[in-house]
């Protein structure tokens, strides 16, 4: 067909390739790759960041803080020796929902409405690092081990007082990994965002090797709370006789973050994540087992939110209780996000430098 005298014919679309037209192209393309787009990029992702991490800091702070019940009496005159002085987790609950607010002002100002300053920045970093770990060692640390220092009985299913502190043991240890993924990320995005609120500067072979480490810590990171998943089942099932059986026990063991009835779904969830660990290190140092290492993280997640929130406690009759499911499923996301990301950033950092 003609279509030179069809009065239909699709129109032909003019190209301008004037050398003015070329130049504004290359010029917008410059622009958008430059290194101060780069830099403001690197900043509003960082402040993103900080402003997720803070947002589930604030949702633990919060439930904490009612679980303290504030309105008791938080200095006891009676308080006999085995009971943690109640003003001690109360203190601790409102400094998280301190640090969580701050760092939601913070990364929400900066994420969304480009309202950021850095002296504001360093302030928060400075009273975060104080609260956070006051919060740190009486959550993770002091409160667990009142309770295995002052057990009068074995937990469930242990025959005996040793065995169950070797347990409880393995919780503080998966509870460390968890937890640090937590308020240390939340105190790493803030330290990056920090960093990229200065004029940006040239990348150096130094730079990439932090970056580097930082990959290997948060994947290490994981594989603790891997291998102590995995020991705390190995615990479960050598005392599962005369207790169920080990696909199901006949009561709930609890030494949290391992609350539940399956003593047989951490073996296989510890593992997972002990692997995912791994596979993360060698990502860090070696870019092209990315791909597999976020695939992996994907198959990781779904082992972990299933095995901390709805499947052990889930199951538990009567109900399990609701804030450790609110805990454990923002914890697991953290803890599973924070190791690939800081693996791709090794990658980014000595595409930089190269």
């Amino acid at each position: 067909m003609d279509y030179s005298t069809d009065p239909e014919a699709p129109a032909e679309v003019a190209v301008d390739s004037t050398p003015e037209a070329v130049t504004t192209k290359e010029t917008l393309h410059a622009e958008a790759h430059s290194p101060h787009s780069v830099h403001t990029a690197k900043r509003q992702e960082a402040a993103a960041l900080l402003a997720l991490w803070s947002a589930l800091v604030l949702t633990e702070g919060t439930v904490r803080f009612v679980l303290s019940n504030p309105a008791q009496d938080l200095l006891p005159a009676d308080r006999p020796p085995n009971m943690l002085p109640p003003i001690l987790p109360f203190l601790a609950a409102l400094m998280e929902c301190i640090f969580g607010l701050s760092g939601v002002f913070v990364g929400v100002g900066a994420a969304f409405f480009n309202i950021h300053s850095r002296m504001a920045t360093l302030v928060f970093l400075i009273t975060q690092t104080i609260q956070s770990w006051f919060v740190f060692i009486i959550y993770v640390f002091l409160i667990p081990s009142y309770r295995a220092r002052f057990l009068e009985a074995p937990i469930f299913p242990f025959d005996s007082i040793g065995e169950s502190r070797w347990f409880i043991t393995m919780g503080i240890l998966t509870s460390v990994a968890l937890c640090l993924a937590l308020q240390g990320g939340q105190f790493a995005f803030g330290m990056r965002l920090f960093a990229h609120q200065s004029p940006p500067g040239k990348a150096s072979a130094a730079h990439a090797a932090k970056s580097a480490a930082r990959g290997l810590f948060w994947n290490g990171n994981m594989v603790l709370a891997g291998v102590s998943t995995f020991i705390a089942s190995i615990l479960l099932l050598s005392n599962s006789s005369g207790n169920g059986s080990s696909s199901r026990l006949s009561g709930v063991f609890a030494g949290p973050p391992h609350v539940g009835v399956f003593p047989m779904v951490p073996l296989f969830c510890g593992l997972v994540m002990t692997f995912h660990g791994l596979l993360g290190m060698a990502a860090t140092m070696k870019p092209t087992l990315l791909k597999a290492l976020y695939w992996y993280t994907a198959i990781n997640y779904l082992y972990m939110y299933l095995n901390f929130t709805i499947l052990q406690l889930g199951a538990i009759e009567g109900g399990g209780p609701p804030q450790a499911a609110a805990f454990h499923s923002g914890l697991v996301l953290l803890t599973v996000l924070i190791g690939p990301y800081f693996a791709r950033q090794a990658k980014l950092s000595r595409e930089e430098t190269s």
